[in-house]
């Protein structure tokens, strides 16, 4: 299948590979799926099986995409990494966590990450619930010094 897309290249990639050693037959989870760099070179390094976690409903596509180059090798379940044992309970050989904000979100003004692009204020990384824009621009002064984050 041809890539469609520019693909972001993972940081520490080599270091990720070098340290998680993936071998045929094993099983290793993406937490943090993204835009799936470290997915495919964990697949494309031996014949083993990922398990990719994501909460952003935009990813899909690119997991769609993994899911027809790699077949049953690869399996995606929408959720975020903070969930890990119930969304992974079976025996696993290693996990990659690549914890902040993606390159994909900071590039696309509308998902409101960016300081770079003028966009409103949005910061949902599964694109549901209130905005950061709202909760500014409408919570008091103590409701916003008693934010707290919850999954």
């Amino acid at each position: 299948m041809v890539e469609t897309r520019q693909r972001h290249i993972p940081v520490m990639l080599a270091e990720v590979l070098q340290y998680l050693k993936p071998q045929k037959g094993e099983v290793y989870v993406d937490a943090t799926f993204g835009n799936g760099g470290y997915t495919k070179a964990i697949l494309d390094k031996a014949d083993c099986k990922v398990i990719a976690l994501d909460r952003d409903p935009n990813v899909r596509v690119r997991a769609n995409e993994i899911k027809n180059m790699y077949g049953e090798r690869f399996e995606f379940r929408a959720g975020q990494f903070g969930d890990f044992a119930d969304l992974v309970p079976e025996k696993i050989n290693g996990a990659v966590f690549d914890i902040g904000v993606s390159s994909m979100q900071l590039d696309d003004a509308e998902r409101g990450f960016s300081f770079t692009k003028e966009a409103v204020l949005d910061m949902r990384m599964s694109c549901e619930g209130v905005s950061a824009a709202d909760i500014v621009n409408t919570y008091s002064e103590r409701e916003l010094a008693d934010i707290r984050i919850s999954r």
